[in-house]
């Protein structure tokens, strides 16, 4: 019965501790600051965006190869907007999840000094290799498949806020999803997540895979769902490989 008491005596001083609750406060002030730097990145970024939008604006309608246009007097507007926006999520991206990781830094050792920034780094690139892929791979097919629908009767007449809105739905998804063997990682620093675990939950991983592709992809047709699906699928196998690599050869 003392034991007890002194448990709940325990608990009830944690609570009560103001210097503990000053901590939690001063730990979401930091929190809030990130978010700054976050949108500081991403409006700087923004403004990257506008002031390149032309090399930007060209990029993204190469593939397409058929001029847009727009119906309304701000269509243009909202085409250079869309395109300042793109770079700055892309550019800002490193930066969300470092500061999701300095907010987890402070219970786990394996996330400081310059750890930090092999992970910024390693989310950068999988953001820039996400991108690659949707817009060499997957982008191309779609739009090919797509094309095929066309008729002497059925010319298309592509505005610009549809066009952006299609290929932003690619390029910044598959930009997100690029960070998930970085996510898994992540998670495994704090919980225990085997190999063997990972490899159990493969049969979900390949139906989410496919579920994802339907909802990203407009294309209703297996061949395209199954071109934007592998690469989530790989990433999996590529993530359960680092795992074991990190907890069987590396010591």
């Amino acid at each position: 019965m003392m034991k007890t008491k002194n448990k709940k005596l325990q608990k009830k001083s944690q609570k009560n501790n103001p210097q503990k609750k000053l901590l939690i406060k001063d730990h979401f002030k930091e929190l809030v600051k990130g978010f700054y730097w976050w949108v500081a990145f991403f409006v700087l970024g923004s403004i990257l965006g506008y002031l390149n939008y032309e090399v930007i604006l060209g990029w993204l309608i190469q593939p397409l190869k058929k001029p847009l246009f727009y119906t309304s007097p701000i269509g243009g507007f909202e085409a250079v907007f869309g395109v300042s926006i793109l770079l700055g999520f892309v550019v800002s991206l490193p930066i969300l999840v470092f500061q999701i990781v300095k907010f987890i830094e402070p219970v786990s050792n394996n996330l400081k000094g310059k750890k930090i920034f092999v992970y910024l780094f390693t989310s950068f690139v999988l953001a820039v290799v996400g991108i690659s892929v949707s817009y060499y791979l997957v982008f191309p097919a779609s739009l090919n498949f797509l094309s095929k629908f066309g008729s002497d009767q059925l010319e298309p007449l592509i505005s610009t806020k549809d066009y952006f809105s299609f290929v932003t739905k690619y390029l910044l998804g598959f930009a997100v999803l690029f960070q998930l063997p970085l996510v898994i990682y992540l998670v495994s620093l704090f919980t225990p997540i085997t190999p063997k675990l990972l490899l159990s939950k493969f049969k979900y991983v390949f139906a989410v895979s496919f579920l994802v592709a339907a909802v990203l992809t407009p294309t209703p047709d297996f061949i395209n769902q199954t071109i934007m699906a592998t690469p989530i699928i790989l990433l999996y196998l590529v993530t359960i490989l680092i795992l074991y690599v990190k907890k069987n050869i590396v010591k």
